[in-house]
């Protein structure tokens, strides 16, 4: 079984992620970090080097992988559930939790995450606020059909997050 968390950049897949996967015994997998550690190139340098599609092409070869794997707490980057064939794996593995915070509280934690700005590469070639607004609202339908399980972030602790994630976990993953 894979828990899959998916939403938008600083959303706290990563620290929710990690935290959920302690509290089950289980492994946590952030997956960009991963490609950066495999490609030996950043994020935005894959993107600046080889184009968004090769990132992508990556991105579902490594979570094709990921999701082959059990008892695993998977964090995808946000872009991930763009393709359809990731979103029926991710489904396919288990329970799909999508984090989500108000483009507010996403800017907020992107100004104050210094990794985000030499990592992670603009999307639109736009300004952060405007970014964020135009790539959210595209993703926000997809987000929605591949959860099972939607979350709020805003104004809440990674501890109270992750309480509501176990709670609408199934059995038998609560009791294993």
């Amino acid at each position: 079984m894979v828990i899959t968390l998916i939403g938008y950049r600083g959303t706290g897949k990563t620290t929710v992620g990690a935290a959920l996967a302690q509290r089950l015994g289980w492994e946590f997998l952030d997956l960009d970090p991963e490609i950066e550690r495999q490609a030996g190139l950043s994020i935005a340098e894959i993107f600046a080097i080889h184009g968004e599609p090769h990132f992508r092409q990556l991105e579902s070869e490594f979570l094709a992988a990921a999701l082959q794997r059990t008892n695993i707490v998977l964090s995808p980057g946000g872009g991930a559930v763009l393709n359809p064939l990731n979103r029926q794996a991710m489904q396919a593995a288990g329970p799909v939790v999508w984090l989500h915070a108000p483009v507010e509280t996403i800017i907020s934690r992107l100004e104050n995450d210094p990794a985000t700005q030499g990592r992670r590469p603009s999307l639109t070639g736009t300004d952060v606020v405007a970014e964020v607004n135009e790539v959210l609202q595209r993703r926000l339908p997809i987000y929605q059909a591949a959860a099972s399980q939607v979350i709020a972030t805003d104004n809440r602790t990674p501890e109270q997050i992750l309480e509501d994630i176990i709670r609408q976990l199934p059995d038998e993953i609560q009791n294993s």
